[in-house]
């Protein structure tokens, strides 16, 4: 199951790198079911971690990443998991996942060609930021999703009043 994660991954930074083609990743939000706490953080740390694959590879900050990588793989392999577990649970299943990941990359590479030294240069602070204070992830995270990629919303426990 990972193994087909990381090999989506790949491909989508594939295609964003190599060809340059980005097709839009922008999906309205109101279109997915609703995540669970857990689930909510596993798509920042999707996000973080797709905006740090584009910099590894394009900003030239491959060391800070593989640190990235090696320091957080427990917290990492967690949110993947949580992340494989939110489309299974609403039947959309591994092809869902890879398309969000490639929609990530899609995103992320887009914003570097943008504006490739705010782009690298914001990378960059992140990765400090993340080396100074490693509890910091979540909120790090949290705070810094890839705007035109959709994130459904968390879902809202309703009491009934007896």
């Amino acid at each position: 199951m990972r193994r087909q994660y990381a090999q989506s991954v790949v491909f989508a930074l594939t295609v964003v790198l190599a060809t340059g083609v980005v097709p839009s990743a922008t999906k309205a939000a109101d279109s997915l079911p609703c995540v669970t706490p857990d689930e909510s953080a596993a798509f920042d740390v999707r996000h973080l971690q797709s905006r740090f694959m584009v910099a590894a590879l394009a900003c030239n900050q491959r060391d800070a990443y593989n640190e990235f990588v090696t320091r957080f793989r427990p917290y990492l392999m967690d949110a993947g998991d949580h992340l494989i577990g939110y489309f299974k649970r609403t039947g959309r299943g591994q092809s869902a996942v890879n398309k969000h990941v490639t929609d990530l990359a899609n995103a992320a590479g887009l914003r570097r060609a943008e504006n490739p030294a705010s782009y690298c240069t914001q990378a960059w602070n992140l990765f400090w930021s993340l080396r100074q204070a490693p509890l910091d992830i979540a909120r790090i995270a949290a705070t810094n999703p890839i705007q035109s990629v959709a994130r459904p919303s968390v879902c809202i426990k309703t009491v009934s009043a007896e």
